[in-house]
């Protein structure tokens, strides 16, 4: 079934926004409002219901099992260093950015998140001194490009996985 592409706007511009305010929030403040992300998984479970109301069991357990990997990097990070590496807002994050995607593109999330964040930490410690590296960095913004990214390969350029 083609999606409309209307509605396909109507998506991109509404993921544009919740992504611009998770990003804004986490960039002032190191921390994602749950109620952010609550938006950004609705606005994808709604787009996918309108779209594919079928896969939503699979898009939901997608979600959960985001989730829980997500959360055990978290936990395992911590155990290993004693320190929080990645925030919960950030592992809910991803839980929310999983109801948007084919699963198969959660890898280019992922890749994309991470380069940009290297790319933008790099940055820093060549504008700044070498201390850059060892401070905190918000990630939910490069989580963000790396969804939005990942939402226009599917969407735009025709990378539609078909798995769900």
């Amino acid at each position: 079934m083609a999606t409309h592409p209307s509605l396909v706007l109507a998506a991109t511009v509404a993921l544009a926004a919740v992504l611009a305010a998770i990003s804004i929030a986490d960039f002032r403040r190191q921390i994602i409002p749950d109620d952010l992300n609550l938006a950004l998984a609705a606005l994808g479970l709604g787009y996918q219901m309108a779209t594919e109301a079928d896969g939503l069991p699979l898009r939901l357990l997608f979600a959960a099992m985001t989730f829980a990997a997500a959360w055990l990097i978290r936990r395992g990070h911590f155990l290993m260093t004693g320190r929080i590496g990645l925030g919960l807002g950030d592992v809910k994050m991803l839980a929310a950015a999983a109801c948007w995607i084919s699963p198969l593109l959660l890898p280019v999330l992922l890749f994309i998140a991470s380069a940009s964040a290297l790319l933008f930490v790099g940055g820093q410690v060549l504008a700044t001194g070498p201390a850059a590296a060892r401070a905190r960095v918000a990630f939910g913004p490069f989580i963000g490009i790396g969804l939005g990214c990942s939402w226009a390969l599917e969407q735009f350029a025709g990378l539609n996985m078909g798995l769900l």
